[in-house]
């Protein structure tokens, strides 16, 4: 189980990694690197997009983990995801160091849903998360519609986190390791903007690139991942400490991953991790698609249908998620002021009675 765990999450991570972008390059995996080494490049952007879930249900056993009253409400809140859309917008800029997000929620479709606006603000050393405000979900006045204040550099100490940022190559290895174990004929195209669902038509694209899983080619996925990939990226978190430790994971995790790729391997026993993989989901779908302008990603795409290979288990999943880019290395304007009165999250904490970092 646990390797299908570790195999599921790098299947994903390499289909995520398809959005760090593409260039006018005549290789797709030479247009993903060369995009996302331009993006970081860029001083300044905007950004806007729709997360759609479509399907959303989970197994009996596990809408019904909680008992009586618990229970009644874990459903309810199962069945508002279905139908949610979230649309976001925002602003990035280098100097001085700022970002900008703001998700519109709406959960639930038909009659019954429930909506709620939630700004984010992030600077070098300090982020505010504006507390929404909930029809029939009262809050206290001191909180209600204002900004909760993190202190950035002391949540990293907390959580034991150092900055990964003065070694951004290294988020390139895991990804060129990611990308080299795919085969370019097998997973990637460039199809027509036509046929790329979420594309604006006023969206101008030079090079539009696609990463597909389904199921003729989910176990050849499985199989390069498992055989060449992940023990390219074991090795590169081996090797860095502070992006392992960003990920939170162990140096004794990993050195137990690369232990059991390897007798797998040794023992011929890694193509039945992968049927293991085979029989407990089922990739409908899987594209990922990025489109870029004068060799920047300007558009992202992804359309996701998964589902559990028992129907009896009765786990589905579709979403569908496109993001456009804008305004690169121009003057952005920014919704919100640095807040002046925000609350501390600690003094949240306390509140709602829950502990701080540093107590857990």
């Amino acid at each position: 189980m646990k390797m299908v765990k570790r195999g599921t999450a790098l299947l994903l991570a390499a289909s995520l990694a398809v959005l760090a972008g593409c260039s006018s390059s005549d290789s797709p995996k030479e247009a993903i690197l060369d995009a996302m080494v331009k993006n970081e490049e860029a001083a300044s952007m905007t950004y806007k997009g729709t997360l759609t879930i479509n399907d959303f249900s989970l197994p009996q056993e596990a809408a019904g983990a909680a008992d009586g009253a618990n229970s009644a409400v874990t459903s309810m809140m199962f069945a508002f995801l279905k139908g949610t859309v979230i649309n976001v917008h925002g602003a990035v800029q280098k100097s001085p160091q700022r970002a900008e997000l703001t998700m519109d929620i709406t959960l639930g479709s038909g009659d019954v849903k429930l909506n709620a606006s939630i700004p984010f603000i992030i600077t070098k050393d300090k982020a505010w998360i504006k507390v929404p405000q909930i029809p029939g979900l009262p809050l206290p006045e001191t909180i209600a519609g204002k900004f909760v204040e993190l202190d950035m550099k002391k949540l990293g100490q907390e959580q034991g986190v150092t900055d990964v940022a003065s070694s951004p190559q290294i988020g390139q290895e895991l990804i060129q390791a990611l990308l080299d174990s795919l085969d370019e004929k097998t997973f990637f195209s460039e199809p027509d903007a036509s046929d790329v669902k979420g594309l604006a038509a006023d969206h101008k694209v030079d090079q539009l690139v696609r990463f597909s899983i389904n199921e003729s080619n989910v176990e050849e996925a499985w199989t390069a991942i498992m055989e060449k990939a992940a023990p390219q990226i074991i090795d590169i978190l081996l090797k860095n400490d502070a992006y392992a430790t960003a990920l939170k994971l162990s140096k004794t995790d990993l050195e137990a991953a690369k232990k059991e790729l390897a007798d797998k391997q040794k023992d011929g026993k890694l193509q039945a991790a992968i049927d293991e993989m085979k029989k407990t989901v089922k990739i409908n779908q899987l594209d990922v698609t990025g489109g870029i302008t004068e060799d920047y990603l300007t558009y992202e795409g992804v359309d996701l249908s998964l589902e559990s290979a028992d129907a009896a288990q009765g786990m589905k999943l579709g979403i569908h998620f496109d993001l456009s880019f804008d305004d690169m290395n121009k003057d952005v304007k920014f919704e919100y002021e640095l807040p002046k009165d925000s609350v501390p999250v600690e003094q949240l904490q306390e509140m709602l009675g829950l502990p701080s970092a540093s107590e857990k």
